[in-house]
């Protein structure tokens, strides 16, 4: 065995030590669904039944609850016997979960983990890692299936047989003979998204072996006869397939087309072939028609006795054998009505998910890994034209070929219902796509292009496509999984803490710190904010952190809201003294203008009731909570007015200003020009002073009312700002001053300018 199939069973090992990998990285109710799939297991397990679904009452299965039983009931059985009434508790939901949305920072985790997930596993715990395990047996078939269809394939292209095909000399044969099986069971271990569905709960592992034994049957009856007893093996796993998983339906179509193939064979006659190879069995006379007749009734038959009662259920329950119509009602139909266009639309989404998009479909990998994926996703593309144009592809492919077709018009059929382009949807099929794949791309290379200079061999896009994607397979569980369920920073030492604050929370928590990793963002953009949190005492509640980004107007131009340390360790988790380093990156609205100043505040609220806590300084002041001020990058033409130049130490320059008189008061603009990076907030003092010097009026403030102070202004940044001098009533008609100066917010020592503290802005005449 390990002479014939050395590369199958290197390909097992490979595969099954990545799927354990996945499943013991990725933390339970993480994959997928997994967090429906497995309660309708445990429903079983506890004797109760298969679930009645009904929209108004919720389940922990959800919509899950509709899937044909066949590996609900198989992990059942595996599992019945351990404990698993801590479910409830282990599904600690994350409300703030971003499901389906990969490229926002936290909040990808679906429920809270605790210790109670730690090996040496129990309870519930165990339970799902020995489904995982069971699913990755299941897996480990379909891959071993896989090989052995290409293989099938391979065998029959020629008509040389299976003997002659190992000792044959022309090197494109014996490629094919030895290779392509491999390649093809090569890209299923391969594929990072297969080896993440494989080692979760989830109905799909079952589906796709089974998926892939029935296309392996069919190619059979084609290659080695139309007997009997393949008929009824292939009507068991038909009827299987049909209650494990809705898809698999599709199946019976092509089961169908084979079935008129061997009569429509047998009538033409056996012994003839095509240009290009045809398909032509090897190893067996040709069945009479009324043997094909019978089998294919048989099978029928079968698959009825198996299935059957499953789709009639469905249908007294809910009028329709499928149960979309609760299905969808349950997990939620499109808002919009869907066209083809929105459905291409789409597709990015769908590519990504066959190849890679973990977690709650929130998890993926750089662009350029997908975008190499597609390179060689078009190349077999490519191959497989110009194989079909050349006639060099074996007939048999069309079988694979018509099962993706049939497998995709389901999809495309369930999405026109509900939101669901996914590419994982289409693995039952994905022995077909490894197959195809391998021709495509084996095709490109051998029979039609010579690369001169890269001397390519026909190994050679094979080598580096199998190579990619078992390199990401590697990566991914250390790279993109284990660290997004990471726990945050966690300390005790307070001397670490950057920007020391005191904001007390309802008496529970303290904020003691916070680090800005930039001042600046720009519209569209995300602020990335670290918060220093301790806790006072025990909490008892799972409070939800909100930072809002706050314009000069105080609207709202940015939002987040989670759990602490991105959605995995809210407050009960919390020990009292420890210091949390708790890390978000919020975004700001496309629609902010800047340049300007905006500020973040913090809250820590309750869900239900929706409830502030009350934010206190360390003198018990109710305060609003604001943490730190930060820049609205942009670009603002500014028209200066009345240009003059006065250089206030080597940090500012006042270049013009305007004067006007606005009823009580005077409304005068400054119009500043940062020297270069200043790192220290500034205080403007402007003064109405009378012939004698006494001060009639007088504004000190920050720039912009504070709220775009000097430390947020860029190198050579123009800054419009405004104040406003009241006027007294019984001031005498005159002429009078206006001193402008600065001083350092911290401190009040005032910036030197033209060797004096202030200068002289203007003089004006006020007369009432």
């Amino acid at each position: 065995m390990w002479a014939n199939n050395r590369a199958l069973i290197l390909i097992l090992v490979a595969f099954l030590a990545l799927a354990i990998t996945y499943s013991i990285l990725t933390p339970i109710f993480e994959a997928g669904d997994e967090i429906w799939h497995y309660p309708f297991i445990q429903h079983l397990a506890t004797g109760n039944g298969l679930p009645i679904q009904d929209p108004n009452v919720k389940t922990l299965w959800e919509q899950e609850g509709g899937q044909p039983p066949l590996y609900y009931a198989i992990s059942a059985l595996a599992t019945f016997w351990i404990d698993a009434r801590d479910l409830p508790e282990r599904v600690w939901l994350n409300p703030h979960a971003k499901i389906g949305i990969p490229l926002v920072f936290g909040n990808k985790n679906l429920i809270v983990h605790t210790n109670a997930e730690s090996f040496p596993w129990h309870n519930t715990a165990l339970a799902v890692h020995l489904i995982r395990f069971l699913s990755i047996i299941f897996s480990a078939l379909t891959v071993a299936l896989t090989y052995a269809l290409a293989r099938e394939i391979v065998i029959a292209r020629s008509d040389l047989g299976d003997e002659a095909i190992s000792t044959a000399r022309w090197g494109l044969l014996r490629f094919a003979r030895n290779d392509i099986p491999a390649f093809a069971a090569a890209l299923v271990a391969c594929n990072p998204m297969f080896i993440f569905i494989s080692a979760s709960v989830n109905n799909d592992n079952l589906a796709t072996m089974l998926a892939t034994l029935a296309l392996l049957l069919m190619t059979r009856l084609v290659t080695r006869g139309a007997t009997m007893q393949r008929f009824v093996i292939l009507g068991i796993v038909l009827g299987l397939g049909a209650l494990t998983k809705i898809s698999n339906l599709g199946l019976l179509g092509v089961a169908a087309i084979v079935f008129a193939y061997l009569l429509w064979r047998n009538r033409v006659g056996e012994g003839k072939r095509g240009r290009g190879g045809a398909i032509l069995p090897l190893t067996h006379s040709p069945a009479h028609p009324l043997e094909i007749i019978k089998g294919s009734f048989v099978c029928a038959a079968l698959v009825v006795a198996l299935a059957f009662w499953w789709y009639a259920r469905n249908w007294m329950l809910y009028d329709d054998p499928l149960a979309f119509n609760v299905w969808v009602a349950i997990a939620g139909g499109r808002a919009t009505p869907v066209s083809f266009a929105s459905l291409l639309g789409e597709l990015q989404g769908f590519r990504i998910s066959f190849w890679g998009n973990f977690g709650g479909v929130n998890i993926i990998a750089p662009e350029i890994v997908y975008t190499l994926l597609d390179a060689f996703t078009l190349i077999a593309l490519i191959g497989l034209v110009i194989g079909i144009f050349r006639r060099a592809l074996p007939g048999l492919i069309a079988l694979p070929a018509l099962w993706f077709i049939l497998i995709n018009l389901s999809l495309v059929r369930w999405t026109w219902l509900t939101m669901a382009s996914q590419g994982r949807l289409i693995f039952p099929a994905i022995s077909a796509v490894a197959v195809l794949f391998v021709y495509g791309l084996s095709g490109f290379q051998i029979s039609h292009f010579r690369f001169q200079i890269l001397r390519i061999t026909h190994y050679g896009l094979l080598f580096i496509f199998t190579f990619l994607l078992l390199t990401f397979a590697a990566l991914a569980p250390f790279t993109l999984i284990a660290p997004t369920y990471t726990l945050p920073a966690r300390f005790s030492d307070e001397a670490r803490v950057p920007n020391p604050t005191q904001i007390i929370f309802d008496d529970q928590i303290e904020l003691i710190g916070y680090a800005l990793a930039q001042k600046s963002v720009a519209p569209g953009g995300e602020l990335p904010i670290t918060i220093y949190w301790r806790a006072r005492e025990r909490i008892a509640e799972d409070f939800s952190v909100g930072l809002r980004l706050l314009d000069a107007r105080g609207d709202v131009i940015g939002r987040w809201d989670a759990f602490p340390g991105r959605g995995l360790y809210p407050t009960r988790l919390w020990q009292v003294g420890e210091i949390i380093a708790d890390e978000y990156r919020v975004p700001l609205s496309r629609d902010a203008r800047g340049p300007g100043g905006g500020r973040i505040d913090v809250t820590l609220y309750r869900r239900v009731p929706l409830e502030n806590l009350v934010a206190r300084d360390p003198r018990r002041n109710a305060i609003t909570p604001t943490l730190a001020r930060f820049k609205i990058a942009g670009q603002a033409r500014v028209q200066i007015e009345n240009p003059a130049r006065y250089e206030f130490a080597d940090q500012l320059a006042l270049v013009g200003h305007s004067v006007a008189r606005d009823g009580e008061s005077l409304r005068v603009k400054l119009f500043w020009q940062a020297r270069g990076a200043i790192d220290q907030e500034y205080t403007v003092f402007m003064h109405l002073v009378d012939a004698t010097g006494k001060i009639i009026a007088q504004k000190d403030d920050q720039p912009q009312s504070g709220a775009y102070p000097t430390s947020l202004w860029d190198a050579g940044e123009i800054v419009a700002d405004e104040y406003a001098l009241i006027i007294p009533r019984d001031l005498s008609p005159g002429a009078y001053k206006i001193f402008v100066g600065v001083y350092r917010a911290n401190g009040g020592a005032r910036l030197p300018v033209n060797n004096d503290d202030h200068i002289t802005l203007t003089t004006i005449q006020i007369s009432n």
